[in-house]
């Protein structure tokens, strides 16, 4: 890999990331770069997010959510008053909130894995172009995290 530009080296790192299940040295000694560069990467491309979202669908995620609020308000019923405390209103506000926004929006896991299909079939067709969007689907699913 030692006659690959640095970008096609990122992406590489970054598929290997995601898809795979290797530390960064394993992933900087695959495509020739030190542990520290693929640490660089990964912080600035926000890797370990974009994992998370691919391995984390948004049906389990709403899933969770749905059990808190359960939860929650089990525990007003068995209270006394059958009220909310400030701090359970607070945070059913915040899981209600959560719930709406993943509900109305598409899951990055739908979204990561609709690249990647494209990206998969760019990459025979024009490995060049494959680097360049691979940048572009980096910054896109950023801005939606």
């Amino acid at each position: 890999m030692a006659n690959l530009k640095n970008e096609q080296k990122k992406a590489i790192a970054r598929e290997l990331y995601l898809h795979g299940d290797f530390t960064f040295e394993e992933v900087a000694s695959k495509v020739g770069v030190t542990r520290q560069t693929v640490s660089k990467w990964s912080h600035e491309g926000d890797w370990p997010s974009i994992k998370a979202g691919m391995t984390v669908g948004k049906e389990k995620t709403l899933q969770h959510l749905y059990a808190h609020v359960q939860t929650i308000n089990e525990k007003i019923l068995e209270s006394e008053e059958r009220t909310p405390t400030p701090a359970q209103a607070d945070i059913l506000a915040k899981l209600s909130a959560s719930i709406a926004k993943l509900e109305g929006d598409s899951g990055i896991r739908e979204l990561v894995n609709a690249g990647m299909a494209f990206l998969t079939w760019l990459r025979q067709t024009e490995p060049a172009k494959a680097v360049e969007f691979c940048s572009y689907w980096d910054a896109f699913i950023k801005s939606k995290l």
